[in-house]
């Protein structure tokens, strides 16, 4: 005697719809999804600001001005180092605020705005110096 039970023939369903269908359907929802990812993205590139930042002049004063203060050559250097890691973590800073941060020494830029004196007041910001913003600003 067969088991009835054990040698059905009835197609495997899910929700009564057969596998290829689940995998067509997750297919297309899985398109679909991607394809609303990838758009909101590429909205997002499009609304990025682009600016520059004039780093060598922004060094340039500071190591004049470091030049003309007199200090000891381990000072400055403690004092360089700090201002550098200082410049670093603003330029970082205006790039996560959604900008794209240019060097101007290395762009011919036209209609770009420039950061640059806002980098120089937030690096004082930075090392609680209120006199560092106006080194040698020209």
């Amino acid at each position: 005697m067969r088991n009835i039970i054990a040698t059905s023939n009835a197609p495997r369903r899910f929700a009564g719809l057969s596998p290829t269908a689940l995998v067509i359907a997750g297919s297309m929802l899985a398109s679909t999804l991607w394809g609303a990812w990838a758009t909101r993205e590429i909205v997002t590139l499009g609304h990025r600001e682009v600016v520059t930042v004039q780093l060598s002049r922004i060094m340039g004063d500071f190591v004049e001005a470091e030049a003309r203060s007199g200090r000891p050559a381990e000072e400055t250097q403690t004092r360089v180092a700090a201002y550098l890691k200082a410049v670093e973590a603003s330029v970082q800073a205006l790039g996560k605020d959604g900008r794209t941060v240019l060097v101007a020494e290395a762009v011919v830029s036209g209609g770009v705005p420039d950061l640059t004196e806002q980098v120089r007041a937030d690096v004082a910001r930075r090392l609680g110096a209120p006199g560092a913003a106006s080194h040698g600003t020209r």
